[in-house]
């Protein structure tokens, strides 16, 4: 029997060539990942709820704790962090785009002290033209 040292190696040797697996199976479904996780949204709400409840989920977050997610960071997030950014230019910048106006609402009145009453109608009016767009 392997050990799990040796079941995870195995995982990986294998994993790095199948890649092109993975996103042939991908592009040929007939499924629709998206509408498939809609209809599943309330088993997921009760799945969350239900590790909530009785502790799992505190649990799991508790015995990794920041430490792993520092190694992990430092391990795979940083190196990945620009190049996840670069491919999603696009879709930012597309999905941004409806809010531009919005963000410019301000631009018309005048600034004030920090804290003041001028620069929170400033804000206001941000926010109401943001709201407004997105509804």
């Amino acid at each position: 029997m392997r050990s799990a040292s040796q079941s995870a190696q195995k995982f990986v040797d294998r994993a790095s060539s199948a890649s092109s697996d993975y996103v042939s199976g991908a592009e040929s479904t007939s499924k629709d990942q998206a509408a498939l996780a809609v209809a599943a949204a309330p088993i997921y709400a009760q799945a969350v709820q239900a590790a909530i409840s009785k502790g799992s989920y505190a649990k799991g977050l508790q015995k990794s704790g920041k430490g792993a997610w520092l190694a992990g960071i430092k391990s795979k997030g940083g190196e990945r962090f620009a190049g996840g950014v670069s491919a999603s230019m696009q879709k930012y910048a597309t999905n941004s785009a409806p809010f531009d106006s919005a963000r410019g609402a301000a631009s018309s009145l005048p600034r004030g002290l920090k804290g003041s009453e001028t620069n929170l109608a400033r804000v206001k009016a941000v926010v109401t033209a943001l709201r407004a767009a997105k509804a």
